[in-house]
């Protein structure tokens, strides 16, 4: 009878110790499993960070060389050929905003300046500007920019101005 206890003891034992090594080497491979998937999501979350922080960057060195180098080559450079724009005022396309902005972009009198960026956001293919601007008459402006990245190009632009009113309600500025 003995034995018998003995015999069933050390199956119980082993089985124990079978099970906390089973069980060891299967917390081992979740662990495993679940840091990989960290890892993974960490990577992921540094792309997309990295792709929003090339894409503000594509957006401001564009706004900075048109706009504030007056350099007419940007926009061959930085925008689609398909360039899509909803601005009312203007048309599609890289060629007619190449005519419009030649004067503008020749006039010798207008000086190169550095843009006033105030703000900016990015989310996807998105990008924000939140400019302060001031026109060749001096006036100043309030301007939001919202381009569409595609491919490493600028494909689309919407565009909203606000005139900077010499009084205003609240002790608050516009920028």
């Amino acid at each position: 009878m003995r034995q018998f206890k003995f015999a069933v003891s050390a199956s119980l034992i082993f089985i124990i110790v079978l099970t906390a090594c089973s069980n060891d080497a299967s917390d081992k491979g979740t662990t495993t499993t679940n840091d990989t998937l960290a890892s993974n999501s960490v990577n992921a979350a540094d792309a997309s960070q990295q792709k929003l922080e090339e894409n503000k960057k594509l957006v401001t060195d564009f706004y900075q060389s048109l706009f504030g180098d007056k350099d007419s080559t940007a926009i061959d450079k930085y925008l689609t050929e398909g360039f899509i724009q909803h601005n009312p005022l203007m048309q599609d396309g890289r060629e007619w905003l190449k005519t419009a902005l030649h004067p503008f972009l020749s006039n010798a009198h207008i000086e190169k300046t550095k843009i006033d960026i105030k703000q900016i956001a990015a989310d996807g293919d998105k990008v924000w500007l939140y400019v302060r601007d001031v026109a060749p008459n001096g006036k100043e402006f309030a301007r939001v920019d919202i381009f569409r990245v595609e491919n490493g190009k600028i494909a689309e632009n919407w565009k909203i101005a606000e005139p900077v009113p010499a009084k205003s309600a609240n002790k608050n500025t516009m920028f």
